[in-house]
């Protein structure tokens, strides 16, 4: 809107300008003698060549002095407070008879008489204005609007910028309540599992019921290693956010990583009656990597895969191919949808429709980390209810 009242009020300036010249000129039509029909209609007299002139037919050309003071009283009168140069054209002669420079600043030395008029061929003599500065002085004439515009811009971008703090001031204040609040849960649980698991092994009977308490045992193990899991994310995330990640590079089996990642999981792959599908590369292609953060990506991966499905059917695919290795994992779960697949890999970040699942929103985070660290790339492939797949692309030789 301020554009536009902009624009509205050059064009009203500018019709201004137009106005005064043009009162100007018949005001120099009354005070010399320079046609034989004075009653002449004002419009037939003026023609306009360009924005800044303005040509006015004369039967006679007045001499040179008594033309500029005349104009100059004029152009005063009507407050055309700019710079105006003047020529006199002999129509018999075909040429300017002389020329002249209005200035509007009384010294003299602020004359521009670097650019000549353009002579303009015409059957009849004309006195010929042209005001050099004509853009300045419609915007000097705007500066109250100008400057008001600009106040009211830096005012808006202060708001803006004030109300765009706010709502992300708001926005971390609930990323760390949400943070604290799963911090919470996700360590509660997996310690309260371990503490009836203890309380289950004290027993004496125990010892007579193999079956349970291997899977005592096995529960046990499960938890803590998904705690360490956690804590191991939590604390590389935020070395990662702070400080440089650094690598200890060495050769690393990719297929048994993938694997070791697996049966870690196990327990929960059990639990929920899920099933993972291999689809590996013959060769165990072997990258140069750090090792325990790779890992920890394919555990996330992996474990986010089982998570949000009802019941996982995970195939983990492996192929080479220019140098490159590409790690698939792709899932049967619930999807994710297009407008938050952008910032699935952001810190804190959740997917809407997973909050009935236990995570920090670190996994993917820190997983997007490492593999760029590596010089690789990780995208990922979703669609709701169909499931989704998570790409890496990893150099080999690195």
């Amino acid at each position: 809107m301020q554009v536009y009242w902009l624009q509205k009020s050059y064009n009203f300036e500018k019709h201004e300008f137009n106005t005064s010249v043009l009162k100007t000129i018949r005001g120099v039509y009354e005070d010399i003698p320079l046609l034989f029909n004075i009653y002449a209609p004002l419009d037939s007299l003026v023609e306009r060549n360009g924005e800044s002139d303005f040509i006015f037919a004369v039967d006679s050309i007045p001499p040179r002095d008594s033309l500029v003071h005349y104009l100059s009283s004029e152009l005063e009168d009507f407050h055309v407070f700019t710079d105006c140069r003047v020529a006199a054209y002999e129509q018999r002669k075909g040429k300017y008879l002389f020329e002249a420079y209005i200035s509007a600043d009384a010294n003299d030395k602020n004359q521009d008489t670097s650019m000549e008029i353009p002579l303009l061929k015409r059957n009849f003599s004309y006195v010929h204005l042209y005001f050099p500065n004509r853009r300045r002085y419609i915007y000097m004439e705007m500066q109250n609007w100008i400057f008001s515009s600009t106040a009211l811009l830096l005012l808006l971008v202060g708001f803006s910028l004030a109300t765009y703090y706010l709502v992300k001031q708001k926005f971390l204040v609930e990323i760390q309540k949400d943070f604290i609040n799963n911090v919470t849960h996700e360590f509660s649980t997996p310690l309260s599992v371990i503490d009836l698991s203890i309380e289950g092994l004290e027993k004496p009977s125990i010892l007579n019921e193999p079956e349970k308490h291997k899977r005592y045992v096995n529960s046990i193990k499960y938890q803590s290693s998904y705690l360490n899991n956690h804590i191991q994310n939590l604390v590389s995330s935020v070395v990662v956010g702070q400080y440089h990640l650094s690598l200890r590079k060495r050769k690393v089996e990719v297929n048994n990583l993938l694997k070791k990642a697996v049966l870690q999981l196990e327990p929960l792959l059990v639990k929920k009656h899920g099933e993972v599908i291999w689809n590996l590369e013959t060769e165990n292609t072997t990258i140069n990597a750090d090792e325990e953060n790779l890992y920890l990506v394919f555990f996330n991966i992996i474990n986010n895969a089982i998570k949000y499905s009802e019941v996982p059917q995970v195939t983990i695919s492996t192929r080479i191919g220019q140098g490159r290795l590409v790690i698939i994992v792709r899932d049967n779960g619930q999807g994710i949808e297009a407008s938050q697949q952008k910032k699935i890999f952001r810190k804190f970040y959740r997917a809407s429709n997973v909050n009935h699942v236990k995570g920090l929103g670190l996994g993917l985070y820190f997983s997007r980390k490492v593999v760029m660290a590596h010089a690789g790339h990780i995208k990922l492939s979703s669609r709701p209810g169909k499931g989704t797949s998570f790409i890496i692309d990893l150099p080999i030789n690195s």
